[in-house]
């Protein structure tokens, strides 16, 4: 779980705007941080879904899943785990 943390951590630092990612916590909001836009979204889903081979359906586009680093790789391993099952 660690390396899939750091791996969406290593993604949002060198692909968004915001230069507070590093600075900001597990669990806090990387919409209110500044961190995740509309476009940078698109990217991100467009990363998880090559990078850990899992398949984001629309429905799954929601703050619940994607607001912070906790909530994002808590998703990927539930979806890894899923779509692998």
């Amino acid at each position: 779980m660690d390396t899939l943390k750091a791996k969406i951590r290593s993604f949002l630092s060198e692909h968004s705007d915001s230069e507070s990612v590093d600075q900001i916590s597990d669990v806090a909001s990387l919409l209110d941080a500044g961190v995740l836009d509309s476009l940078m979204m698109v990217d991100l889903v467009a990363y998880l879904e090559s990078e850990f081979e899992i398949v984001i359906d629309d429905d799954d586009m929601v703050p619940e899943y994607f607001d912070s680093v906790a909530s994002i790789t808590r998703y990927v391993e539930r979806k890894r785990q899923s779509d692998v099952g």
